[in-house]
């Protein structure tokens, strides 16, 4: 056996280093792709165990069954906002263009109900023309309703990009889900931690990526649901985009009501007034207290973050990662507050460990 020095050792580590540099390089572009398929491999675990005592140990049906799941919960939802989300815009820019046309009945409405709103305020001599706000809308709106028509033609030029990502989703995932306890286990032995810190660290983050999709997804869908329905009653056009609007607006601390409110608002300014109160209320009163009543039974006190850290870290892994940042961005901070905590249980007296063992994971 070779005698480790000093030299060689310190050689190995720029080897490692290296060899993590290029690794990350060579991979970064499916890295979206890569972390979810483990997070995925992660919380979809119990499922395949049972799959497989229901399939009697035949695991290729299993895993199967599994990805059948998998499609359902994660793949259906996101082709449904992508077809909404296309049809909205494609929508959205047939409108604009009727009403750059001019000629448009509703609009005249409009014009002469806010004049007379206008009108109601001292001291304000200001009024509204037709030809001014068509103006405005095709300076504003005109390349807006074009940039979303784009991209939804645009869409297909991705689908290999798509399909790519996919594959590499589905390739991690078959590989980690069977084996997700030895994967841990490696991880363990690669970490000179103890291994009660480690299960800690393994313990929360995993229940964090399982609290943001199971807890936080499904709360936001509730939301975004229940106020669309309430704004479909309520007449309000695009429905469908305002829902899916409410659903990402009911990640953030004000919720849906930054949606609601305003919409409520401007249905009773001119006219609609059950209408809405209908909004309103329902957003008020209906949609907020669906957080309260799912909330616990839904995300464990395990992953209990601060509303402050969950917003900066959506946001911020939304910045960064995408879409799937919003998971992404909480699980890094949960990963924060789990190394700050063990520094202050164990590593802070003198840069040294107060006690090499601990109690047991918290």
């Amino acid at each position: 056996m070779s005698i480790i020095t000093r030299t060689n050792r310190n050689f190995f580590y720029l080897v490692v280093v290296l060899a993590c540099f290029i690794t990350y390089m060579t991979v970064r572009p499916y890295l979206s792709a890569i972390v979810l398929g483990l997070l995925a491999a992660v919380m979809y675990r119990p499922l395949y165990i049972r799959c497989v005592r229901w399939c009697r140990g035949r695991k290729s049906a299993a895993m199967f069954l599994t990805l059948l799941a998998i499609a359902v919960s994660l793949l259906a939802p996101l082709t449904l906002v992508a077809n909404v989300t296309i049809r909205q815009a494609l929508q959205f820019t047939q409108d604009v263009g009727t009403l750059v046309a001019g000629g448009n009945v509703t609009v005249r409405q409009f014009i002469m109900q806010t004049n007379n709103l206008l009108g109601a305020i001292p001291l304000l001599d200001y009024e509204i023309t037709e030809v001014g706000l068509i103006e405005s809308v095709e300076q504003v709106a005109g390349p807006v309703s074009s940039y979303l028509a784009n991209s939804a033609l645009s869409i297909g030029s991705t689908s290999i990009q798509f399909i790519t990502q996919a594959i590499v989703f589905i390739s991690v995932l078959i590989t980690v889900l069977p084996i997700t306890p030895r994967v841990l286990q490696i991880l363990k032995d690669l970490s000179p931690l103890d291994d009660d810190l480690d299960y800690r660290y393994i313990q929360r983050i995993t229940v964090m990526a399982r609290a943001m999709v199971r807890g936080v997804f499904v709360i936001a869908l509730a939301q975004g649901v229940a106020a669309g329905i309430f704004l479909a009653i309520g007449g309000v056009p695009y429905v469908a985009f305002w829902t899916l609007l409410c659903i990402v607006f009911a990640l953030l601390p004000l919720g849906v009501n930054m949606i609601t409110v305003p919409a409520g608002i401007v249905l009773i300014t001119f006219g609609s007034v059950w209408q809405g109160l209908l909004v309103l209320l329902g957003g008020l009163l209906v949609v907020s207290n669906i957080d309260t009543l799912l909330r616990p039974l839904l995300v464990p006190k395990e992953a209990n973050l601060n509303s402050a850290l969950v917003l900066i870290g959506a946001l911020g892994g939304l910045h960064l990662f995408g879409f799937l940042g919003v998971i992404y961005g909480p699980v890094v901070m949960i990963f924060l507050v789990t190394t700050v905590e063990i520094y202050l249980e164990h590593y802070r007296e003198d840069g040294s460990e107060t006690d090499p063992k601990v109690s047991g994971p918290a």
